[in-house]
């Protein structure tokens, strides 16, 4: 009986001592890990400093250019990170007649409205007027006129409480139209409006329209297209 117990209690003994080192090995493994981590960290932050967007500066060289200079937190950077060149497209040529009554006065919007319609111009999308090129079942906008003042609509329903200060009358030369043949008739459309309503006739600049202005437009849709 007395061997028995002994035995009983040299193999509880032999277990604790192995579960012992079993648990002893386990935490050893994760204070190593833990240390690891740690020296990684420590390390990571000495070669890879942090960036924010309060310590960068953009900038534009003489070309236009975008230029960064992220500044690293506790440390210098003197590397200068350039963006590489983007091709952008030439912007659209929109060409633009304004037409303007005398100071002080406005044009009434029924009286608008009854010169748009002998003027072949229709009502459209957008809130505004169109002359309409229609050839062969196709159909084609030459150009469009808005009202002068923002959001530059015409609250077509009810244009006998409307008064315009101005009209302007735009197209964007594009290859879907023939410019050239879209501002002659835009031409001659804002100078009947500018007779009707005893207005001036401006360009997009609001400077009365002169011959040489006309000449240097009708020069600049030649040369978008080529001609």
């Amino acid at each position: 009986m007395e061997e028995n117990s002994l035995r009983l209690v040299l193999i509880i003994l032999g277990v604790l001592v192995v579960v012992g080192i079993y648990l002893y090995d386990v935490i050893k493994k994760k204070n190593q890990q833990k240390t690891d981590e740690k020296v990684f960290s420590h390390n990571q932050d000495k070669i890879l400093p942090t960036f924010s967007s309060e310590t960068a500066i953009i900038s534009t060289d003489e070309s236009g250019n975008w230029q960064g200079k992220p500044h690293a937190e506790g440390a210098e950077v003197a590397d200068q990170v350039q963006r590489p060149d983007i091709p952008t497209a030439e912007p659209a040529l929109v060409i633009k007649l304004v037409v303007l009554p005398t100071a002080g006065s406005s044009i009434e919007g029924l009286d608008l409205l009854n010169a748009f319609t002998d003027l072949n111009l229709e009502f459209g999308d957008m809130g505004i007027f169109h002359r309409y090129e229609r050839q062969g079942g196709s159909e084609a906008q030459l150009f469009h006129v808005a009202n002068l003042m923002e959001p530059g609509t015409f609250p077509v329903g009810s244009m006998g409480q409307f008064e315009s200060t101005g009209v302007v009358l735009f197209f964007q030369a594009n290859s879907l139209i023939d410019s050239n043949a879209a501002f002659d008739s835009m031409l001659i459309t804002a100078r009947e409006l500018s007779q009707v309503f005893g207005a001036t006739l401006a360009c997009g600049d609001m400077q009365e329209l002169t011959l040489d202005k006309i000449e240097a437009i009708q020069s600049q849709l030649q040369a978008q297209s080529g001609l």
